[in-house]
Order: structure tokens, then C-alpha cells, then sequence
């Protein structure tokens, strides 16, 4: 498959969710006006790119730094800022990680490296965060920050990219299985809640 034919599938596929009436389900939280803003954007940028430093910046990386620090910085407390940057930041870690040592560990991989970044990167997530606007703030700047240090780690090797369409379409990869794996979650604790209360209201009827 041609990088950047995943992102566009994805978006395709986010775009009919939301006409039918996922949206609160799968990303609640964020209004319309945002989203529409947000797939605008993502089209207007997604192709732009200037050279700076001997590197291909695309104008997806700026994008998505804006869309982090502005849900950053409309986190309710101070507290919530900080643990959703430091997710942000531990994962921009362990991107950078996966990204120089996945092909060394060939049994941890699930189908290809890009799939395996986007579920250990988006269980990650799931588990340290709730909110869908600040998981997606979060892997934006982990994975900015994370291609990054990749790219500034090979400049002289090699001709790098920041926000090319490989990158693109781990992104989207991952938030597709950060917001999947945290309504699994979801739903698997309501479901034990429902089993522990159905198991004790059954041992306070049997009681004499």
C-alpha cells in the first residue's frame, strides 16, 4: 500500500462515522465546528511542506503541535495540563524507541511496525488518559516530538521528513486504536460494574 492511502481511508471511514451519528460515541467531547475545522485544515496542510535545515517539514507537524497545545492549554486544571503533557512526552519516547529498534525485535511485531507502534502507542494512551481530545493532544505531540528526534538523528545519514505520509498514516492508525482500545476498556468495566452489583444484590436477596 502507498503511503498516505491509509490516512485518506481512515479519514474517509471518520467522516461517514460521524454522519451516522458516532461522533458522541467515539470522540465526544469535540464539537462539529472543531472537527470540520480540524479536516480542513488536515487537507490544506497535508501536502505543504518547506525545507528547513536540510529537512522536509510538512505542514501536518505544525498542525498537529497546534491542535496539542491548544487542548493543552484548555484542560481544565493544571494538574490534567501536566499529566496529559507528560503522556504526550513519554510517548514521544517510546515512538522515537519503537521507530530505531522495532526491526531488532521481530517477535514483537504484529502484522507490520507501523501496526505495532499505533497499538502499543494507543494502548498507552487509553490506559493514562480519558478525555478523547487529549489522547489525540497527546499522541499529536509524542509523535511530533518523536519523529522529531528520529529525523535529527539521521540528518546526515539521509534525506528526512517531518509529517511525510508514512508518518500520516501511523498517526491516524494510532488514534483509530487509542479510541477502539478505550472503548473496549470502557466497556469492559461497565461490565464487570454491572456483574459485581448483579452478584451482590443476588447475595443480599438470599440473605435471611
Amino acid at each position: 500500500m502507498n503511503a498516505g492511502y491509509l490516512s485518506f481511508v481512515l479519514i474517509v471511514v471518520s467522516l461517514i462515522l460521524f454522519a451516522s451519528g458516532w461522533k458522541d460515541i467515539l470522540i465526544r467531547g469535540i464539537s462539529h465546528s472543531r472537527l470540520l475545522l480540524f479536516f480542513v485544515a488536515w487537507v490544506i496542510a497535508f501536502r505543504w511542506s518547506m525545507e528547513w535545515n536540510g529537512m522536509q517539514i510538512y505542514g501536518v507537524a505544525p498542525l498537529l503541535l497546534f491542535t496539542a497545545l491548544f487542548v493543552f492549554l484548555r484542560s481544565y486544571e493544571a494538574f490534567q495540563r501536566l499529566h496529559a503533557l507528560s503522556v504526550g512526552l513519554l510517548l514521544g519516547s517510546i515512538f522515537f524507541f519503537l521507530k530505531e529498534t522495532i526491526h531488532l525485535m521481530p517477535a514483537l511485531i504484529v502484522y507490520s511496525s507501523s501496526v505495532t507502534i499505533a497499538l502499543i502507542s494507543g494502548t498507552m494512551v487509553s490506559v493514562a488518559l480519558r478525555r478523547p481530545a487529549v489522547q489525540i493532544a497527546a499522541i499529536s505531540l509524542g509523535f511530533v516530538t518523536g519523529e522529531a528526534m528520529y529525523a535529527y538523528s539521521h540528518h546526515n545519514q539521509t534525506h528526512v521528513s517531518l509529517g511525510g505520509t508514512s508518518f500520516q498514516d501511523l498517526w491516524w492508525l494510532t488514534v483509530f486504536a487509542a479510541r477502539g482500545i478505550s472503548l473496549v476498556l470502557q466497556q469492559t468495566a461497565l461490565g464487570f460494574k454491572k456483574a459485581a452489583v448483579f452478584v451482590w444484590e443476588t447475595i443480599r436477596q438470599r440473605k435471611p
